[in-house]
């Protein structure tokens, strides 16, 4: 084997168990073999017009055969023998139909079955290896779940052929996503719902970029806005907000931002915190409680907000806490008003520039919540200024896109992909097309 074959191969086992690792996944620890990332050619039930009886070993592949598939690009296997089927490939080429060996594959991610193929991604050719025998594996994890034992032979890898796995025998196609293995999220995704998910989570990630950039003070390590006259206000309600919707934690060690209160709260914070509109988002309320806060001097001894040379004062909702000053309006007015009436803006008028605000309407008022193209068009357009409306709106749109993809990845089943993917994504992700 070429010293430039076995560098790229260390290389790629290295990323992807690399990104294992740093997973608390309750399934790897059963696994003692090492994975190895493939394309995999999952047999379509429903498409499939073969009977099972009479299947014809040649025939399983081409344009002429009645075997159809769902493809799934980035799917982990295990134990695939990698250093005896690159030997065996170079020594005896393809023609050796004895290259074979057996796998793992992942309890709860696909099932598994007989003339299943797949290639593996790091081998120079796209060299088809098709499956041969399907078992359980008797090593059963907690919950109730089994691996699948696979026994795979070297099939062909005639260009025609991989040609038609991709064209006419090809029905859907899904992404693997290992991150959910384990979770209550599913694995396979379908390719449409993938760019979906991508764009949301590059949407979510800009977001959070500007908003650290206009509103954290790293003297003070928190966050505040500038509300009159040199007045910056710490908002603790929203700072729970943040913690409690984890908005800001990143898996990227060079993202990593720590949230906490920059001001002690008192032995009634939590009953204060579920009168404020911040509960109402999480509980999904469109009643909404008090849209005011009061402003009132930080005490607070151990606070890095006391003693600076610029006024801080911190919001509280309690009444006893008014320090003769009129209230602060978290939300925007007409914001709150359209909330609570159930009436969202009209995404026709060109003259509203708020149309994201559609996008916290309907969260807290339609129980089948999708964000629209014109909601995202209207986010990618926000002039990002220091203001107090946008302190606000922003971590609370973070929140709902973070519980949006959350939902999006929701399966009842997550072992099957026969099933129709989901189209209520069909016309809402055409940014940037």
């Amino acid at each position: 084997m070429a010293f430039g074959q076995i560098t790229y191969n260390t290389m790629v086992e290295s990323l992807t168990q690399s990104q294992i690792s740093r997973m608390s996944n309750p399934y790897f620890k059963w696994i003692s073999r090492k994975p190895t990332k493939v394309t995999y050619w999952n047999i379509n039930n429903k498409h499939t017009t073969l009977d099972a009886g009479k299947k014809d070993i040649y025939d399983q592949l081409g344009n002429k055969s009645p075997l159809r598939f769902n493809r799934i690009k980035d799917f982990i296997i295990y134990g695939f023998p990698r250093t005896q089927v690159e030997m065996e490939l170079q020594e005896y080429g393809v023609e050796a139909q004895e290259i074979g060996g057996e796998i793992l594959i992942l309890p709860r991610s696909i099932i598994p079955q007989v003339d299943d193929v797949f290639t593996v991604d790091y081998l120079p050719k796209p060299y088809i290896f098709r499956i041969v025998k399907v078992t359980i594996d008797n090593l059963e994890i907690p919950g109730g779940a089994n691996f699948y034992k696979c026994n795979f032979i070297l099939d062909n890898s005639r260009e025609d052929w991989l040609a038609s796995l991709n064209g006419k025998q090809l029905i859907k196609k899904f992404k693997f996503k290992i991150e959910n293995v384990g979770t209550n999220s599913t694995c396979i995704l379908s390719e449409e719902e993938d760019e979906a998910l991508s764009k949301l989570h590059e949407l979510y990630e800009k977001l959070k970029g500007y908003y650290i950039e206009l509103f954290w003070r790293d003297n003070i390590q928190t966050f505040v806005y500038n509300y009159l006259d040199n007045q910056y206000i710490y908002d603790p309600y929203m700072i729970e907000f943040m913690i409690r919707g984890a908005l800001f934690d990143s898996a990227d060690e060079l993202k990593y931002l720590f949230i906490d209160h920059a001001v002690h709260t008192s032995s009634t914070f939590t009953l204060e915190y579920n009168r404020t509109i911040f509960k109402d988002i999480e509980d999904k309320n469109p009643k909404l409680h008090t849209n005011s806060a009061y402003m009132l001097p930080v005490h607070d001894p151990n606070s890095l907000l006391v003693d600076r040379m610029e006024d801080y004062l911190q919001l509280s909702v309690n009444l006893i806490d008014k320090h003769n000053s009129d209230p602060v309006n978290q939300l925007n007015n007409n914001l709150f008003d359209h909330i609570q009436e159930n009436t969202p803006f009209d995404e026709n008028n060109e003259a509203n520039h708020v149309i994201y605000w559609n996008i916290i309407v309907n969260y807290l008022n339609q129980e089948d919540f999708m964000i629209t193209v014109p909601e995202l068009i209207s986010l990618e357009k926000i002039k990002f200024r220091y203001c107090k409306d946008l302190f606000y709106e922003i971590p609370i749109i973070l929140y709902i896109i973070k519980a949006y993809m959350n939902n999006l990845q929701k399966k009842e089943d997550t072992t099957s992909i026969e099933s129709d993917a989901n189209t209520y994504l069909e016309n809402c992700f055409s940014i940037g097309k």
